[in-house]
Parts: C-alpha cells; structure tokens; sequence
C-alpha cells in the first residue's frame, strides 16, 4: 500500500504494524520525523530490538536475510532499519529486498529510508514486493508557496497563531531550509509570551537563517541559480565575509571544473575525469549543470575575466571588487554577460598598470 506523510499518524493508530515500511525523499526533517514516528510506535508495541544497517560500498546483502532470519536474543520483536540513502540495491539487492518480502517474520519490522525514488524504480519486482507486504511513503520538499502554510500549522501544533505575514518572513528567511524553520519555530513558541506571533515578534526574535556560506554559494553558482546567487554573495558582503576568500573558493573549483572540460574534451569519459580529479558524488551534479551551460573555450575565456576580478579585490586595479565579482558570479549562473567595462579613466589607469 501507499500512504501520503499527513497519513502516517492515523495509519499508526492502528492497533499493530505492517512487516515493512519504504520512506523514501530529499527532505531531511519529514524524513526523520517519520521514521522517528514509526520507531516510536513500533517500542510501544514491543518491538524493543533495533537492528541498523548501512547499504554503503562493499555492503552484503546477506546481512538482511540474517538480521531477519536470526532469533532475538533479548525480545520477540525486532525493527530491522535498512538505510540506502542515495545508492540504488541494484540486481544483488533487489534480488535481496524481494526475498525478505515474500518471507518477512510477523515479528520483524523493516524500516527502510532512501533518497527520492523515480517512476522506473516503482516498476521494479523488489519495489512491488515491498508495496504489496507493507507501506511505501513518498516524502516531497514543501515548495516555497506552501511554506508560510507548513510554518503556520506547526506553530498551531505548538499552542501558538502566526499571521501569514509574519510565516512569509521566516520562510523568506530560511530559504526552504525546514530544519533551520523547525528550530526557529521552536524558539519563537518558547520565547514569545502572548499566543499570537506577528511579523515584529519574529523581526525581534529570528536570527537569518539563511544559508549564507561561501561553499553553499559555490555549488549555488555551479547549479545556475542567479536570484539565490546574487541573494547570497550580497548576505556574505553585509555579514563583513573577506571577497578574497570567497573568490579563492571558487575558483578552486572553477579551475577543476575547466580541467574536467578539457579532459572530456579529449576524449575521457566523463566519469573518468571526475574520479582524475577526486570530485566527491555529491559536487558532481553541480559540475555537470556547470559544464553543460559552458564549453572547454568559453571557460577559457572566463577565467580570462577571473583575472581582472583578482587584480579589483587585490586594489591593482581602480574597480568595485565585490561588484565584479558579482557580475562574474552571473557569467557562470547563465548565458555569458558582456565583460565588465570600466569607464575611461579607469581603462586608462588600467592600461598603465598593466604597463
């Protein structure tokens, strides 16, 4: 069976489990509140023994049939918890998943968790399996329209009302991040006296959340988000955050990026050129956007501009660094902006210095 998250609670209700329970999403907070949820529910019921296991590299997949064949040593029930996180079972353990659903025991409990699942992994024979013995849930990001509501009703959940105007701020303010929401949301109900919380309650009580550091910004500009970009790098400037430092950051990774390029360029495979320049699994779809919007020439001709950003934060030369920093930022982001023009007097100081 299916359930949706706002599901979950009711179904738990019912005097006992289903044999296995598939959570599968990107978005941190709903899943641990959810699975959170379901261990809960399961000690209550007497499921007092906890089983962990992480599908990471070099994982066997004859430990799920072990965990769920061997006796429990100290209580009948046991909650066996499979993490795949972003890694895929593969033929190996869809093969194992299908086997432990056709045989699971009433007295374990299989909690699995993984990233967020597409349309041809619901088609495969392991995923039935699991769907037709226990309860997959789906768990998507709340959408920025949708967040002022989700704030809204946690804060109700806490004994407190939030105007909307008030909600819209501290979405505004956590940029999507339901962690950093939760946490501000808590504060705000233990801080805040009166019941209702109005838009000055949280200008006098919200720090910004806001994700204002220089790696996030990078993978940002790699991803080709302008808006959150330009929103970022201004927050980095008001907080007092060295550019020198930002620019060094990223053009660490801009240079790898425009090896990488050249690489593929040449003929290595792309994968190939990503594990030559050690690019963990987590930057690589940055870097994919990134080299798809710019090619080996085009990144030639950027970190020509680079320079010109260095010399303007070093003071070699008479321009506004943070600004251009900013438009480089932007020639990254998207289609390629006009390099930036100084004005005459500027060219010609320019042109002595480089005299």
């Amino acid at each position: 069976m299916r359930l949706k998250p706002e599901q979950l609670p009711a179904h738990l209700r019912k005097p006992d489990l289903l044999p296995i329970y598939y959570l599968s999403g990107d978005e941190p907070l709903q899943m641990l509140e959810a699975s959170d949820r379901i261990r809960a529910r399961a000690r209550a019921l007497g499921y007092e023994e906890r089983v962990v296991l992480d599908s990471a590299t070099g994982f066997d997949w004859r430990e799920l049939h072990e965990a769920g064949a061997n006796l429990s040593l100290f209580s009948s029930r046991r909650i066996i918890e499979l993490r795949l996180g972003s890694s895929k079972p593969g033929r190996e353990g869809g093969a194992a998943l299908a086997d432990y659903a056709a045989g699971c025991a009433a007295d374990n409990l299989l909690l699995l968790t993984s990233a967020r699942i597409d349309r041809k992994t619901q088609q495969t024979k392991w995923f039935k399996a699991l769907e037709q013995q226990g309860c997959c849930i789906q768990i998507w990001p709340v959408e920025g329209a949708r967040l002022p509501s989700w704030i809204m009703d946690r804060c109700r959940a806490q004994g407190k009302q939030m105007t909307r105007e008030a909600a819209q701020l501290v979405a505004q303010r956590v940029e999507g991040n339901l962690l950093a929401a939760q946490q501000e949301i808590d504060k705000l109900a233990l801080l805040v006296e009166q019941t209702d919380i109005d838009r000055d309650a949280v200008l006098n009580m919200v720090v910004d959340s806001a994700r204002y550091q220089v790696f996030d910004l990078i993978e940002n500009v790699f991803l080709g988000r302008s808006e959150r970009v330009v929103r970022m790098l201004r927050g980095l400037k008001h907080e007092g955050a060295e550019p020198l430092s930002v620019y060094g950051a990223l053009m660490w990774g801009f240079r790898r990026a425009g090896a990488i390029a050249h690489e593929v360029a040449r003929g290595k495979p792309q994968e190939q050129a990503y594990q030559a320049q050690r690019v963990p699994e987590r930057d690589r779809k940055g870097l994919k956007m990134l080299l798809a919007r710019l090619s080996p020439a085009h990144i030639s001709a950027l970190l020509v501009d680079a320079l010109e950003v260095d010399k303007a934060l070093k003071g070699a030369l008479p321009a506004d660094g943070w600004q251009l920093l900013e438009r480089f930022l932007l020639s990254l982001t998207g289609p390629r902006l006009d390099r930036p023009q100084l004005d005459p007097p500027q060219r010609q100081q320019a042109q002595l210095k480089r005299a």
